[in-house]
Formats: structure tokens, C-alpha cells, sequence
């Protein structure tokens, strides 16, 4: 009884260094083209097309858009992770009726978390799409 639970302990905490330890270093596999970081698409900064401090409204909204993009792949990311974790624990404590539920009600959670952070995105990227058409440029 002992060793399972000890084994149980182990092999969670490994689990858990293994999903920390790919959640910090997934983002340097993502953005580790060079020609994307070049070309102003890869991280989180964004940089106005004209000279520095000459930024204009469409630079803003485009800013806004690359970080709620950016935020959006983090967050689901990290989503994934826990999907991963929940999947773990059910399989790990199928003798514990309490665990699985518990695990269950996890799933559940980042199910509806993943469907809020879609909707995000989905209205701020339709907004801002909408604002950087050149039909709109003169209202502004």
C-alpha cells in the first residue's frame, strides 16, 4: 500500500517538473524561427513600421491584436498541460471514486476556460480586424 502511494508521489511529481519545465521553455520552440523574429512577427514585442515614437492608431490596434494573440497561445498552451495533468490523475487514482471526480470537474473547467478564451479572442480579433480596414481609416 505504501509503495503505490510512494510511487504515486513520484511519478506526479515528475509529471508536474516535466509540465512546468515545457511550459517555460514552449514558447522558445514556437517563436525560434529567425525569420519570423525579423519580420516583426515572432514574441510579444511590437515595433511601429515608421520611426520610433512616430506610432499612429493602427499601430496600437495592431499591437493589441499581436498580444491578445500572443496571450491566447500561452493560455491554451497551458490548457493542454492541465488537460494532460487531469488525464494523468484519472489514470493514476481509478481506484479513488473522490479523485476521479475531482479530476472530472478539472476537465470540465478547462473546458469551459478554453471556450471563454476562444470567444476572446474571436471579439478582439474581430474588432481589431475590423478597425485597421482602410474604409474606417477617416472616421478616426
Amino acid at each position: 500500500m505504501t509503495k503505490t502511494l510512494a510511487l504515486k508521489t513520484v511519478v506526479s511529481n515528475i509529471f508536474v517538473f516535466a509540465s512546468i519545465f515545457f511550459l517555460f521553455f514552449f514558447p522558445f520552440l514556437v517563436f525560434a524561427d529567425e525569420s519570423a523574429a525579423t519580420e516583426n512577427k515572432g514574441g510579444l514585442v511590437y515595433e511601429c513600421d515608421g520611426k520610433p515614437g512616430e506610432c499612429d492608431f493602427d499601430d496600437l490596434i495592431a499591437a493589441i491584436q499581436k498580444a491578445v494573440n500572443w496571450g491566447t497561445t500561452l493560455a491554451i498552451s497551458f490548457s493542454v498541460v492541465v488537460i494532460a495533468y487531469a488525464g494523468f490523475k484519472i489514470m493514476v487514482y481509478a481506484d479513488s471514486p473522490g479523485e476521479r471526480t475531482k479530476a472530472k470537474e478539472m476537465l470540465k473547467k478547462v473546458a469551459i476556460g478554453i471556450a471563454v478564451i476562444l470567444g476572446a479572442w474571436l471579439i478582439v480579433n474581430l474588432i481589431t480586424s475590423s478597425l485597421l480596414k482602410d474604409e474606417l481609416k477617416d472616421i478616426f
